[in-house]
């Protein structure tokens, strides 16, 4: 029953070897041993747990199964996993036992990341592999992300062991990435297609690596135990919110000499320095699918990574060697500095890590806001003294119960909400107006000799309501899918605050949350697009569910949040595996194009001097660059294929040359049908079609031999045909080139503005948001600038979803910043809702004229 793209390990598989076979030193061949005890104890009986749940779950498949084929095939796989249980598990310790022997050689790239290519090489990858590959990425990157710190220790550690650098999380021999490729070869021994070798997939991560935790913690114990970095410990950074005074001076003989011995003991045991000059051990926690300094993940929590504005085409790579040409278009620019405002990084829905670190509890915010509104009140009397008072007698007026309050709420929130006409026109219905519809609905619940009334704690709490929403309102567009599910929110959150001033108090609370989510994810998913609708629909059926089940229970709140949080955290894993996906493409381009300026520098540089014909000098600069730029890419500038194909153009220079002078051709006839078969193969693979390649390669020969023959009529229109031509690399989308405009003209030099719009882009961590205007009207669209190179000046834009929303240059970005179409998200402090209760607090400040005691201000 194996289908046709079904995994093998086929000849990539790495050679089984044991720690026996090694050569390891006694103490680290106990370390490794002991390691390897700790986590075949704990991987054994999770496999053994992982093959009966799905056994289970096929027999209940079979069942339920709506074909006789189908049922089949569950079966079929049901005898297979039973067939196949004894030699799952041995497989798996022995590819495990295989990593830990193999902890002293060079990492090999991951065949659920790469696919074991080298880096530039070019394949097709069928459609259930990529499937698996992704599925398998997904889990080992949620594990990562459950066990960041201990993995972290555990790198830092096993460095020690094998005497090398620190390992990352790709590349431990026990990390969540090594535990799935050395399942993925170990299924191997079971007949089952990709269907159900998913299904083993998914069991296996919640039989296995969601219950990781203690193994990592155990083995860093054993570690400590056995005096492996016993003192290691994580101490994370806390950015200062305030200049203090600097500490004393210390020796600077004593210092130097502590730096020399940490220095000293680092290269000892062959642990990687600190990032950034921090102390050993004191690395700040990798945050959720990104590197370091916010960029995307491929390589995650790499604690050797550059910055951004240091770093080149591949991760944790030095940059490639820069061409002239490169070096001309992008001098180098100084080191990113950590000065200045912070830019926006977080996915839409997944809390800013370091805003958090910012937040406090507002324990006083209900009662400072209570004496603003009474010190507007109380401003605004004033100023009314000179009206007239009613002359009619007043209608006494009876305050409602806070049960009433509630009572009729509820009425209200069963209603569904509907705009307000006003002047023709629809408008959102404000807390002011539900206000009114509040007291209309305790006429009935009040004599009939008495007006209804609020209590003044109530009438407050509901006017301070009615300010959130006004204020967050602001930010989100009218008529959209964001605004109609706050409409719906406002009477239950009304609820809330009436019933519970923890609301207003307490950053944790559900309701609070739940708001917040919603209207922060308003910001970016729109809902006009289809790819949108799925989450808006989710949110919609959330929102229902508040409307039609509250009646007081807060549990609710943290039912419908867990959900609503669990399908953003989906959503924002498939944005990040979307936008790696897209960074990889995008880091591919530019090394082609890198290769296609040093191609283009080699073939200049052999014509350099040369008197050709013009047309062999267009064939050179253009197809056979295209060739060069395949070979490079392939090989490197030191490859047999390439130094071979750059002798074949400098001998067709030199033919053509000594033709010119001597008027006899270098090639003679019997070499010439050889060497155009061979320009002819090597055209194919770039792209020309068989008759092309044929006919470009009679054409170099001809320039290069007796030109007499050749019709100056063809030639012409094979000049046509190479310029219309799509070369290999070439930017087909339109976007602009380096220093050039939409339209192929030359655009006039970066002036101090854009330059330094210029320079602040290149010191900006990947992930960076932007707020692009996308038309006259002023409507804006926030991207994410998942990677840029300051090799090739190019950068990557994704959208919400990880999709690519355009590439630009960085001269273009800094031109549009500078003329203000272009903005960078900066980060700020707090959620939507805790910057919309700040700014409440400054408006009725102004009113209130400083009343309230500064010490009791939560902002």
């Amino acid at each position: 029953m194996q289908g046709p793209a079904s995994f093998s390990t086929g000849s990539n598989a790495p050679a089984r070897a044991s720690l026996g076979q090694r050569q390891f030193p006694r103490r680290v061949r106990t370390l490794l041993e002991g390691v390897l005890d700790f986590v075949s104890d704990e991987v054994d009986r999770g496999i053994a747990t992982m093959l009966g749940e799905l056994e289970q779950q096929l027999f209940k498949l079979a069942e339920q199964a709506r074909s006789n084929s189908m049922q089949k095939g569950f079966f079929d796989a049901l005898r297979e996993v039973k067939r196949g249980r004894a030699d799952l598990a041995p497989r798996f310790l022995l590819g495990l036992e295989t990593a830990l022997a193999g902890i002293q050689d060079p990492p090999r790239p991951s065949p659920i990341a790469g696919g074991g290519r080298r880096a530039g090489e070019l394949s097709l990858v069928e459609d259930v592999v990529m499937d698996e590959s992704v599925a398998l990425n997904e889990i080992a990157t949620r594990c990562e992300i459950r066990n960041s710190l201990p993995l972290f220790l555990l790198g830092q550690r096993f460095g020690v062991i094998a005497g090398r650098p620190a390992f990352d999380s790709e590349t431990l021999p026990i990390g969540p990435q090594s535990l799935v490729n050395i399942l993925r070869e170990a299924v191997g021994c079971l007949d089952l297609n990709s269907e159900y070798r998913q299904l083993l997939y998914r069991q296996f991560d919640r039989s296995v690596m969601q219950f990781l935790a203690p193994m990592y913690e155990a083995v860093n114990a054993y570690l400590i135990r056995e005096r492996v970095l016993p003192n290691l410990t994580y101490v994370p950074l806390r950015a200062q919110t305030q200049r203090s005074a600097p500490p004393p001076p210390k020796e600077p003989r004593k210092e130097a000499a502590k730096a020399a011995e940490r220095a000293a003991d680092r290269e000892k045991h062959g642990i990687a320095p600190p990032p950034g000059g921090t102390r050993a051990g004191a690395m700040p926690a990798p945050p959720q699918g990104a590197s370091a300094h916010g960029g995307p993940t491929d390589g995650e929590g790499d604690p050797t990574a550059p910055s951004p504005g240091t770093r080149g085409s591949g991760h944790g790579q030095p940059p490639p060697a820069r061409s002239a040409a490169a070096a001309a278009a992008y001098p180098e620019m100084p080191t990113p500095s950590p000065d200045g405002p912070r830019p926006f990084t977080a996915w839409p829905g997944t809390p800013d890590a370091a805003a958090e670190t910012h937040a406090r509890q507002d324990t006083e915010m209900f009662d400072v806001l209570r004496q603003l509104l009474a010190g507007r009140r109380a401003l605004l009397g004033k100023l009314g003294t000179g009206s007239k008072a009613p002359s009619g007698p007043t209608q006494p007026v009876q305050a409602a119960s806070a049960d009433d309050v509630q009572k009729m709420l509820g009425v209200l929130q069963t209603r569904p909400v509907k705009p307000l006409i006003v002047d023709g026109k629809p408008q959102p219905r404000s807390i002011t107006h539900l206000k009114q519809d509040l007291l209309a609905q305790l006429r009935s619940v009040t004599p009939e000799d008495k007006a209804p009334a609020l209590e003044e704690e109530h009438s407050d709490t509901i006017d301070l309501v009615g300010m959130l929403f006004d204020h967050i309102l602001k930010d989100v567009r009218p008529n959209t899918a964001a605004a109609s599910l706050l409409g719906k929110l406002q009477v239950p959150l009304l609820r809330v605050a009436l019933n519970d001033k923890a609301f207003f108090t307490r950053r944790q609370h559900p309701a609070r949350q739940m708001l917040n989510t919603i209207a922060e994810t308003g910001m970016y998913w729109s809902g006009e697009d289809e790819a949108d609708r799925t989450l808006i629909d989710k949110m919609n059926l959330l929102v229902d569910r508040v409307t039609q089940e509250f009646s007081g229970d807060m549990t609710l709140f943290d039912s419908l949040l867990g959900d609503l949080g669990g399908h953003l955290q989906t959503q924002v894993r498939k944005a990040e595996v979307a936008e790696r996906r897209h960074v990889e493409a995008a880091r591919g381009k530019e090394k082609l194009e890198l290769a296609r300026m040093r191609a283009a520098e080699a073939v200049d540089a052999k014509l350099a001097g040369k008197r050709v014909p013009k047309f062999l000098h267009t064939l050179l600069g253009q197809a056979w660059t295209d060739v060069l730029s395949l070979s490079l890419l392939r090989g490197g500038e030191q490859s047999d294929g390439f130094q071979h194909q750059l002798q074949i153009a400098e001998r067709l220079i030199e033919s053509a040359v000594a033709r010119r002078t001597t008027g006899t051709p270098l090639i003679a006839p019997s070499e010439a049908p050889a060497l155009k078969a061979e320009i002819e193969e090597a055209l194919t693979q770039v792209g020309y079609h068989g008759n092309d390649a044929k006919e470009v390669s009679a054409r170099l020969l001809a320039a290069s031999g007796d030109e007499d023959d050749d019709d100056p009529a063809s030639r012409t229109e094979l000049a046509m045909k190479l310029k219309s031509r799509v070369r290999l690399g070439q930017n087909i989308e339109g976007t602009p080139n380096a220093g050039t405009g939409a339209g192929g003209e030359k655009l006039p030099p970066l002036n101090d503005a854009e330059r330094a719009c210029f320079d602040q882009i290149r010191r900006l961590p990947f992930g960076t948001w932007f707020d692009f205007t996308v038309n006259q009207q002023g409507d804006i669209t926030r991207r994410r600038m998942s990677w840029f190179s300051t090799v090739t000046g190019h950068c990557l834009f994704v959208n919400h979803r990880g999709q690519r929303a355009g590439e630009y240059t960085l001269s273009w970005l800094a031109r549009e910043m500078c003329r203000g179409t272009v903005k960078i998200v900066q980060a700020e402090q707090g959620s939507v809702v805790d910057r919309a209760w700040q700014a409440i607090v400054g408006a009725l400040r102004s009113f209130a004229g400083g009343t309230a005691k500064p010490a009791q201000a939560a902002t």
